[in-house]
């Protein structure tokens, strides 16, 4: 149980650190981890196994990793300061959501050790049955946060 809980755990802890400490938008973010997954999926094989070599053992492993996190780092500094008061259980809805995405994508997109430990256990195989409907969910309240993110506007009315 604890291989697949403790990668749950650091995403969880990733995705949730970045809601706390920027209040970020969740859905942007959501949305970047998947373009980060198509970003991973366009990059050359070459460029990964460049960057890879720097690292021993699974150094392609953790570039793969780097891209999709990456992505949901700068979406998160992007939209930062943008959740206040009551939207943050929807933001955290979506971050579990997110989380819970991450573990079930990334063993098969990076091949990190850590997280194809966790896609080998039975709890996993069973959670990843609902792939298709915690996505879609994930996606439909992702939307549902950026367009109801009202934007501030830096301008004072006129009078006039």
């Amino acid at each position: 149980m604890s291989e697949i809980l403790i990668p749950f755990l650091i995403l969880t802890g990733f995705v949730g650190s970045l809601l706390w400490f920027f209040k970020a938008n969740v859905g942007v973010m959501f949305l970047a981890a998947c373009s980060g997954l198509v970003l991973l999926s366009s990059i050359d094989p070459v460029v990964i196994t460049t960057a890879g070599s720097v690292v021993p053992s699974e150094g392609e492993a953790y570039v793969r990793l780097s891209v999709v996190l990456l992505s949901i780092v700068f979406a998160s500094m992007m939209f930062r300061n943008a959740v206040h008061g009551a939207k943050f259980l929807l933001h955290g809805v979506i971050a579990l959501l997110l989380s819970v995405v991450l573990l079930l994508v990334l063993p098969e997109t990076t091949g990190v050790s850590w997280l194809v430990a966790a896609s080998e256990r039975q709890e996993w195989q069973d959670l990843n049955e609902f792939r298709s409907l915690i996505l879609a969910s994930g996606f439909a309240l992702s939307l549902v946060a950026v367009l109801t993110t009202q934007k501030k506007s830096h301008h004072k009315k006129s009078k006039h």
